[in-house]
């Protein structure tokens, strides 16, 4: 896939205060990203910089071939076009209706009354809102607030969409339902898309590529799958995939002790991708080594509709060290998280 959106060593600040440090990065065409980082990391400081409504201090931000930091505003008008914006709280005009909303972007590009009705009709159908046109934002619910917000993005064809926080401000229900609609999109137009989040859980089920941004760094950069086998880290990438990981529950934590003794069982944490998840490796080192496998947490989910193994586990028998042996060189990611009682 070819690179739409290339990003090199943007720096920005205000006053003393750097919001983007050297930030380096590339979306290809037709990828889901996932921008994530906690309050204040720098998300909305570079996606104003990538919609061309800040003008960054250093660096280039190359989109579709074109440097945004170096166009006039006159040009930026028009580059913006390729940009579709999908905002939080929807930011929809409650004195139109949906179809005077999605229009709206097409108005002011100076398209004719035909062309504007002919696209709304095409849009309401891809978003599932066919018979809504002419209610207005009062009579919709959230989901389907953001839904129409989707629409008016997706008005002027835009290369690149980027949601910011799109689905922060609804339940968990309508969350499910617009990532899926914002997935069936990209699949049908080939369309890249920015989710900008602070939520792991909805990059972990979406994005095919993932950002990290911390105190304006871009601290990691990769699939998720490569997150998962850094977890381990100390730092911002720990606390944002607290609540996507297995975690030892608190019994178990509260015994966890850090050297190996008679009476204690190894705890280890395993990753495994689509090709290791479902094999039988537990029963070969019962057959092999004589160990029992005891699940603590965890087991096999899914990661871009890929099966992947994420698991804590301990292991009690005869040769427990051979058995991590065993597992180091059959699992994609194996880490010593301490000893517990076997018997508690």
């Amino acid at each position: 896939m070819s690179i739409i959106l290339d990003i090199q060593n943007v720096t920005h600040g205000f006053g003393d205060q750097i919001a983007l440090d050297d930030i380096s990065f590339s979306v290809k065409k037709g990828e889901v990203v996932g921008l994530i980082g906690r309050s204040g990391a720098g998300k909305s400081t570079l996606l104003r910089c990538l919609c061309a409504l800040e003008r960054p201090q250093k660096g280039s931000i190359i989109l579709n071939g074109t440097d945004l930091t170096k166009e006039n505003e006159t040009s930026l008008t028009k580059i913006r076009r390729e940009i579709g914006l999908v905002f939080q709280h929807f930011n929809l005009l409650t004195s139109r209706s949906v179809a005077g909303n999605i229009a709206l972007p097409l108005q002011i590009a100076g398209w004719s009354k035909d062309r504007q009705k002919a696209r709304v009709k095409e849009l309401l159908q891809l978003v599932g809102l066919e018979k809504f046109e002419k209610k207005y934002p009062s009579q919709l619910s959230g989901g389907q607030k953001q839904r129409v917000g989707i629409a008016r993005a997706l008005a002027a064809s835009p290369s690149l969409l980027l949601c910011d926080e799109a689905t922060s401000a609804l339940d968990p229900e309508a969350t499910t339902s617009i990532f899926n609609l914002l997935n069936d999109i990209n699949q049908k137009l080939g369309l890249t898309i920015i989710l900008i989040t602070h939520e792991m859980d909805v990059v972990r089920r979406f994005a095919q590529h993932i950002l990290v941004l911390d105190h304006g760094k871009l601290v990691e950069n990769g699939t998720f799958f490569d997150l998962l086998c850094k977890s381990s880290d100390q730092g911002p990438l720990q606390a944002l995939l607290a609540d996507s990981c297995p975690q030892l529950p608190s019994e178990l934590r509260n015994q966890l002790q850090h050297q190996p003794s008679p009476g204690l069982m190894p705890v280890l944490r395993l990753i495994m991708n689509e090709n290791t998840a479902l094999k039988p490796l537990f029963s070969l080192m019962a057959e092999r080594f004589h160990v029992e496998t005891i699940l603590l947490q965890g087991g096999v989910t899914s990661i871009e509709e890929k099966l992947t193994g994420d698991m804590i586990i301990g292991l009690k028998g005869e040769k427990v060290f051979e058995a991590q042996a065993f597992l180091a060189t059959n699992v994609q990611h194996m880490e010593a998280i301490g000893y517990v009682p076997v018997d508690r």
